[in-house]
């Protein structure tokens, strides 16, 4: 922990529970040492990726996360007016828009923070619901209930058949292989064999990695790894597998490639989009998952991506909608962060919320910026001079993702 870390324009965390050793008394009152599980935060800074820190909370409530989240920043004599951008991954305790952990240090901030949620967790969710509506729900943290997913573990004992190819829509985005895994080189490499209808030897005899139904990445390689060796996979098969080269895939590697918030909205429409191949009854299992978790598609997420649209005219709307929002923000008050309905049957992104529906707040990025550099930003057509912290859509450049 660097203790000389005090300007954290972007707080990221990720909070896990660790079996730990720990100091503990029996009735008797001798004391011992045991295992014992734990809750551990730990606290990233952006831009650079840097670690801040880890912290202990009392347990695993958004309170408590929050709670100890503010003391860390304030023991390290942190510029809590600097603070501008918090990430994370999607789940209810961190992004509950009445009592999340996100909302609790906004109150606590005494100030509305731009919301950065994991994209590729966002990603995960639809194969995962998919899976689960085509093969049935997980038995266990390692274990799989359906047909497909027991298949799962055996499948690198299969030989390599002759495959239906399954064509992806779009090529995928362009990775240099030396900035990935060996698990997400194996997704890459896998997506083009399957597409091909061909897979080479050397892909199959690698190992798509550990089978874990909380690790969708080597979870979709297995599932690619099973249907390349089966002679007649099943329908549901493959749906699952139609579903991670044309949707999963690509919407990873342009995370990827692109991680920079001013994409996010743009990604998030991207995945979207690739979904309307699906049948109905298919849409029906995906689509509220999206939705749910579209906190890039919230109108402060889409007004970044807006304001450093290539398009001129893009950038200007997006600039125009931000001065009027300033115009009406209510004094001492932070706005309540909802994700708004998203219209996933638009061809562009800023159209996916309704904007005349909508209460429009201003993103908490550029509330530093006077009215007078958005307007010089607005008359010039230009992207914007000052930059905004070059913060991610995924916490997960620091992870194993």
């Amino acid at each position: 922990m660097t203790d000389s870390m005090t300007d954290l324009p972007g707080l990221y965390f990720d909070s896990r529970k660790d079996r730990t050793m720990k100091n503990v008394r029996d009735a008797a009152g001798h004391g011992r040492r045991d295992r014992d599980t734990e809750e551990h935060v730990s606290i990233i800074c952006e831009p650079g990726s840097s670690y801040f820190g880890h912290v202990t909370p009392s347990s695993g409530s958004s309170k408590a996360i929050s709670k100890v989240i503010f003391e860390c920043l304030a023991a390290r004599s942190v510029d809590l007016h600097n603070v501008k951008v918090v990430g994370c991954d999607g789940t209810a305790v961190n992004t509950g828009h009445n009592g999340g952990v996100i909302r609790q240090l906004e109150e606590l901030l005494q100030k509305p923070l731009q919301w950065l949620v994991c994209l590729l967790h966002a990603n995960e969710l639809p194969v995962r619901h998919l899976f689960q509506h085509l093969d049935g729900a997980t038995t266990g943290p390692k274990c799989f209930s359906g047909p497909t997913g027991k298949s799962l573990t055996t499948c690198t004992e299969l030989h390599i058949t002759s495959h239906e190819p399954i064509s992806l829509l779009q090529p995928l985005p362009h990775v240099d292989v030396k900035d990935l895994s060996s698990d997400q080189q194996y997704l890459w490499q896998m997506c083009q064999a399957v597409s091909e209808g061909h897979c080479p030897c050397d892909i199959a005899l690698r190992k798509p990695g550990p089978l874990n139904p909380s690790r969708w990445l080597t979870t979709a390689n297995r599932i690619l790894r099973l249907y390349v060796g089966l002679d007649a996979p099943s329908n549901n098969i493959k749906h699952l597998v139609t579903f991670i080269i044309r949707v999963y895939a690509p919407t990873w590697f342009a995370i990827k490639t692109q991680p920079s918030c001013k994409d996010g909205a743009k990604h998030l429409h991207g995945m979207m989009v690739r979904t309307r191949y699906l049948s109905s009854s298919l849409q029906k299992v995906v689509d509220p998952v999206m939705r749910r978790n579209g906190f890039c598609g919230h109108p402060e997420n889409v007004l970044l991506a807006m304001i450093t649209d290539e398009r001129p005219h893009i950038r200007e709307l997006g600039l125009r909608r931000i001065m009027k929002a300033r115009s009406h923000v209510s004094a001492n008050k932070i706005r309540r962060f909802r994700v708004p309905p998203l219209n996933r049957d638009v061809t562009e992104y800023q159209d996916m919320v309704d904007w005349q529906t909508l209460t429009v707040t201003e993103p908490p990025v550029t509330m530093d910026m006077t009215d007078k550099e958005l307007q010089d930003m607005i008359s010039a057509q230009m992207s914007p001079h000052r930059v905004f912290p070059r913060s991610l859509v995924t916490h997960r450049r620091w992870k194993d993702a």
